[in-house]
């Protein structure tokens, strides 16, 4: 899938002899950018609930790190805001970034 990500603007996806999603992965990308993927310093426990009452989804996969997805009219401003109000050092965010791996495991899923 690597080389096909690599080399390739606009994939197909069959299942089962039927096509199940058609994408352009730059747009696909694009659209995606809810995403965002924290590394922290300090105690992110806080910071986790008030970001779920907020209307995000949120993972914590490891110490340091926080995954999580944009409620609806949730900016990253709004992050931002939250983490200062709790002490807790943002070292780096980002979007996260999908790859065709994960839009060939959402049209597998539907």
């Amino acid at each position: 899938m690597r080389d096909v990500e690599d080399t390739c603007e606009e994939v197909l996806i069959l299942k089962a002899g039927r096509v199940v999603h058609i994408s352009n992965l730059e747009e696909e990308r694009r659209l995606n950018k809810r995403f965002l993927e924290l590394e922290t310093y300090g105690s992110a426990n806080g910071f986790v609930d008030a970001a779920q009452l907020l209307g995000c989804e949120c993972a914590v996969p490891s110490e340091g790190r926080v995954r999580l997805v944009l409620g609806e009219g949730v900016e990253v401003r709004d992050i931002y805001r939250l983490a200062a109000e709790r002490d807790l050092q943002l070292r780096r965010v980002s979007h996260r970034r999908d790859t065709l791996e994960d839009i060939f495991l959402r049209a597998m899923e539907n």
